[in-house]
C-alpha cells in the first residue's frame, strides 16, 4: 500500500507539471480555470485515495473495540440471593464511526437480570441465542467514537438468585492485548470463619460454555470476604473465569 501511495503522489506531481506547462500557452482566464480544476479533480483522487486506504485497513482488522484494561466486580448482600455484577472497560475504537456496542455477558440464573448502564444508553433488552453461547445488550454511546479514540464502557447487572440456581463464578473473554484485568468478587453472606480458596482458570475462546475444559492458573484466596486478583498482560484468546464454592 506504501508503494502504492507513492506511485499516486509521483502521479499527480507530474499531471500538475504538466498542466502547469500547458498553461504557459493559453491566455490567462483560461489558464485559470483548467488550473483551478485540475486542482480540484486531484484533491478529489487524493481523498478517495485516503478513503480506500483507511477501508482496506478496517477490513483488516477483526474487532469493532479492543479493551485496554477492565474491571468487573461481583458483589452478594447479606441473603445471598440479591447479586450485583458490574464492569468498568476502558476501550479503544476500530471502526470508523461507532455508535453503539454489543456487550456480551451469560448469567447463569433463572431470573431475568435487570441492565444498566452509568456511562452509556441502553434499553436493557438481552438478545440471547442459546444455553452455551454468550447473550448480549446493546449499550448505546451518548457520543459517537472515531476511530483510535478512547472511551470508558460501564455495565451493571442486577440480579436475583432466590432459587440458588446460578453457578458461583465470573469470567471475562479477553480477545485483544490487554494489560491488566481486575477481579473483584465481594460474598457478604459469607461467614466470618469462612477461608476456602477460589480458583482461576482458563478455556480457549472457541469452546463452547456446556463442553469446555478448563485448564487451572492459581488459587485466590478468600481475605475479609473478598476474593481479588489482578490478571496482568492475559494471554489473548481465552476465557478468564474465577471459580469459588457456592
Amino acid at each position: 500500500m506504501v508503494n502504492s501511495l507513492k506511485k499516486f503522489v509521483m502521479w499527480i506531481c507530474s499531471a500538475a507539471t504538466i498542466t502547469s506547462f500547458i498553461c504557459l500557452f493559453i491566455k490567462d482566464k483560461i489558464a485559470a480555470v483548467i488550473a483551478l480544476s485540475v486542482f480540484c479533480l486531484l484533491l478529489l483522487a487524493i481523498a478517495v485515495f485516503i478513503l480506500i486506504f483507511v477501508w482496506q485497513h478496517l477490513k483488516r482488522t477483526h474487532h469493532e473495540y479492543i479493551t485496554h484494561a477492565a474491571y468487573v466486580k461481583y458483589e452478594t448482600e447479606i441473603d445471598g440471593k440479591n447479586i450485583n455484577f458490574e464492569t468498568y472497560r476502558q476501550i479503544q475504537c476500530k471502526q470508523l464511526i461507532m455508535h453503539e456496542l454489543k456487550y456480551a455477558f451469560k448469567w447463569s440464573g433463572t431470573k431475568i437480570p435487570i441492565i444498566t448502564s452509568k456511562l452509556q444508553k441502553t434499553d436493557g433488552k438481552i438478545f440471547s441465542t442459546d444455553a452455551y453461547s454468550y447473550d448480549h445488550v446493546n449499550l448505546n454511546l451518548k457520543q459517537a467514537l472515531v476511530y483510535n479514540e478512547d472511551a470508558t464502557i460501564h455495565f451493571h447487572a442486577t440480579m436475583d438468585d432466590v432459587d440458588n440456581a446460578s453457578m458461583p463464578f465470573v469470567e471475562f473473554k479477553v480477545e485483544t492485548p490487554t494489560q491488566i484485568v481486575h477481579f473483584r468478587v465481594i460474598l457478604k453472606h459469607k461467614a466470618d470463619n469462612y477461608s476456602e480458596a477460589a480458583v482461576l482458570k482458563r478455556r480457549k475462546i472457541n469452546t463452547q460454555t456446556g463442553s469446555a475444559n478448563y485448564e487451572v492458573l492459581q488459587t485466590v484466596p478468600f481475605v475479609q470476604k473478598v476474593y481479588e486478583h489482578h490478571l496482568l498482560e492475559p494471554e489473548v484468546g481465552y476465557f478468564y473465569r474465577i471459580e469459588w464454592d457456592k
